[in-house]
């Protein structure tokens, strides 16, 4: 018997728009070789079981609707082949470490100190990017319990410190738009999206993040702001986001970023 997908109401849809789509995606292994080419090394459970254990997947992986449907519509083979490979990633002692958001925050804490202390040379900069860009990706792809951790040991004022202690260097670099990307990456989950918005500093310090001169970051800044503006209550943050940028960037009017 097929367990009939759970129904989830998805508020602010323009959020999953704007930040990158709901189109399932196309699971592969780590060798690239699709999934259909997995060999079984544990047999396929009774169907009851098979599903449930699908079902806690799946409710990790926090799906939309219609992605829930697709992914439960899939043939038994397909479930386990699926559920064997996220297990296997899970289990493996080489990403022990960085299964867990603590890594991660630690990581990025220490980098906001050392910034300060001294400019970071070319292999120093690309390595701390990988960092933060290892976390971003972990934030789209690891389950629901990495994100609800990172939540709950204050990930998000980690990097929006690390966003207000930036040094000129950093800003124009590569990590700062990484770390613009890990916001974006924990706003493309429910709840993730919940804590930004409902932290008392989170989009003026997002806005802030346009005073750099690097294209990318300031693009990433606004597809944040204006897929803020989709939500209740949201267009009145960007516009008090934009009288703060302002006063920060010491404009003579609002709007005259370019």
């Amino acid at each position: 018997m097929i367990m009939a997908p759970r129904k989830r109401n998805r508020h602010a849809l323009g959020f999953l728009c704007c930040f990158g789509g709901s189109d399932l995606p196309e699971i592969n292994l780590k060798d690239n070789n699709p999934l259909q080419f997995l060999e079984f090394s544990v047999p396929i459970p009774p169907a009851e079981e098979l599903n449930a254990r699908f079902s806690e997947l799946v409710d990790e992986l926090d799906l939309t609707d219609k992605n829930r449907e697709a992914m439960f519509a899939l043939p038994p083979e397909k479930k386990w082949q699926i559920y064997c490979s996220k297990k296997k990633e899970q289990e493996d002692p080489n990403k022990l470490a960085t299964s867990w958001p603590d890594y991660y925050i630690d990581r990025i804490n220490s980098m906001a100190a050392m910034q300060t202390l001294y400019a970071f040379d070319e292999e120093e900069t690309e390595m701390k990017n990988k960092i933060v860009e290892d976390l971003k990706t972990a934030l789209r792809t690891q389950p629901m319990r990495f994100v609800t951790r990172f939540i709950e040991l204050d990930g998000l004022s980690c990097l929006l410190n690390f966003l207000k202690s930036m040094d000129y260097e950093t800003s124009e670099s590569r990590i700062h738009t990484s770390v613009i990307g890990c916001i974006k990456a924990l706003m493309n989950n429910s709840q993730g999206r919940a804590h930004v918005l409902a932290h008392p500093e989170s989009i003026n310090i997002i806005s802030q993040s346009l005073r750099t001169e690097n294209i990318k970051t300031k693009i990433a800044v606004l597809e944040i702001l204006g897929a803020v503006c989709l939500v209740p209550d949201g267009h009145k943050k960007v516009l008090q986001a934009m009288l703060h940028y302002q006063v920060y960037a010491a404009e003579r009017t609002r709007f005259q970023v370019k």
